[in-house]
């Protein structure tokens, strides 16, 4: 996922939090527990309990609040300004009992199995001790903060941030245990933790400093996502599958007419199905791509694309999705460097029976394609020449369709039975991105996208009498939210 605003607001909230678990009985128990003289194997010993507390802390921070995340997700998840505003106003809440001090209700009472370290080895026992604190509900609770994280990944229902503010819970709760656990005992070791259990105020500064950061945190879930997911601008109404450079855009409106809008100026094209990319602008006529001049709009050459129903082109590579003659779809590519004599057909990909392929996109030699299945969806990368390719993301109960790569980042639609939104990622990373923008199924679904530096179009297809109403908007890509069955497609082409 890409680290905004939000992502980093909410991770050094939970690293905070997480720290001021060490005053807890159960944190101060752990430092003695796993330090030299809370056994007899001496530093080895307790180098080893270290090395394994910190991994079951974090995998316990992951379990509590990317499985709250993920539930929160199942009840339908970000993608509007109520959920960002509901968990604003909890960070708010927790913020303002933390700041006065206000004593834990309800507390959690339980302290750590101590019989684990009499009966395991002392690392098997510190990484469970590790997964219990970083679980953060099965101990003492010392900040309103957990009870505010928790809230907060459910109201998102964003699984990504959720696995985010649960890794950063568990290292926050693992850190100051494991910097203290190797002197318990020795002098710095006793004056520390005399400072922690007699000095209330160091205890207090520290939930202070967790009002701070859920204040913070609800400031820019307030503030960050208005700017950004649940609006567009309206680039071209009665208008579908955008393609784009930085100077131009191309598109099809409703009636089967290509257009491209180029400072300001909108100019016909001859032909169906319009994309851009490279020095070309290719649009199909009948079994074949017509290659012009991205320029000039001069006729190029003529590429056979027997079937062809959806293109995508670049330099060196001409890519188009076509019926197969025993049904289904393909993804087929041909080498255009040299356009008079193109490559021979290869198809990439075929898909059939009830699975379903989307639009291609492509950049370079990286060619990416949605496929859809009844087992779930993805978004797949080929690296063209050569055999690589890989799934970039992936959904059993989601689709995941209509990709469109510009550079290191792509982005792509993805709908559930609620909300239909257009997510950013950059190619080299995982998990499922950031939310661009999103509409709610009642009053629309997003379908074929395209990509540019600073930019993303995405077409939204609006319910109709006709069955013909759809809008291409405007994101700005640097203003974002970290988050069926097909729509039809524009120009009187309604593919499922």
């Amino acid at each position: 996922m890409g680290f905004g605003p939000v992502e980093i607001a909410l991770a050094a909230a939970a690293l905070l939090i997480g720290a001021t678990g060490t005053f807890s009985p159960c944190g101060l128990s752990v430092i003695e527990t796993i330090g030299p003289t809370g056994h007899t194997g001496g530093r080895r010993t307790t180098l080893a309990a270290c090395a394994s507390f910190l991994p079951g802390a974090i995998a316990g921070g992951l379990l509590t609040f990317g499985g709250l995340a993920a539930i929160g997700e199942l009840l339908g998840g970000a993608g509007s300004r109520t959920p960002y505003l509901v968990a604003a106003g909890i960070a708010i809440v927790a913020a303002a009992l933390e700041a006065r001090g206000t004593r834990i209700v309800p507390q959690i009472r339980r302290q750590l199995p101590e019989h684990w370290r009499r009966v395991m080895p002392m690392p098997v026992a510190a990484a469970l001790y590790g997964v219990l604190l970083g679980i953060g509900f099965t101990t003492f609770v010392l900040s309103f903060g957990v009870w505010a994280l928790a809230g907060v990944s459910l109201a998102l229902g964003d699984p990504a941030l959720g696995l985010l503010i649960g890794g950063m819970f568990g290292v926050g709760r693992a850190v100051p245990i494991l910097a203290l656990a190797p002197v318990a005992g020795g002098p710095v070791g006793i004056r520390t933790t005399e400072l922690m259990c007699e000095r209330p105020g160091v205890y207090l500064g520290l939930r202070r400093g967790d009002a701070a950061a859920l204040a913070i945190a609800a400031l820019v879930l307030i503030v960050v996502p208005g700017d950004a997911g649940a609006r567009g601008g309206v680039t071209a109404p009665q208008a579908t599958d955008p393609s784009a450079t930085v100077d131009a855009l191309v598109y099809e409106r409703l009636n089967g007419e290509g257009i491209l809008r180029r400072g300001g100026a909108e100019v016909g094209l001859s032909g169906s199905n319009p994309t851009i990319g490279g020095r070309y602008i290719a649009v199909l006529d009948g079994g074949s791509v017509q290659l012009l001049d991205r320029n000039t709009l001069a006729p190029i050459a003529a590429v056979e694309a027997p079937g062809a129903d959806a293109i995508a082109v670049h330099d060196i590579w001409l890519a188009y999705r076509a019926s197969l003659p025993a049904g289904g779809d393909g993804i087929f590519v041909r080498n255009i460097v040299n356009p008079a004599a193109p490559g021979p057909i290869t198809q990439v990909v075929g898909a059939g029976g009830s699975s379903q392929l989307s639009p291609p996109s492509v950049d370079g030699s990286v060619l990416l394609f949605g496929l859809a299945t009844q087992s779930g969806s993805r978004i797949v990368q080929q690296i063209l020449g050569t055999r690589k390719h890989r799934a970039l993301v992936r959904s059993p109960r989601l689709l995941l369709f209509d990709p469109a790569v510009s550079g290191g980042s792509f982005t792509y639609v993805r709908t559930d039975a609620r909300r239909s939104r257009l997510m950013i990622r950059r190619l080299n990373r995982g998990g499922p991105g950031r939310m661009l923008f999103s509409v709610p199924r009642s009053t629309g679904i997003l379908w074929t996208s395209a990509l540019v530096p600073g930019t993303a179009y995405v077409t939204v297809m609006k319910p109709s009498a006709t069955g013909r109403d759809a809008t291409i908007v405007q994101v700005q890509r640097g203003k974002g939210k970290r988050l069926g069955r097909h729509a039809p497609r524009g120009g009187g082409n309604h593919r499922f």
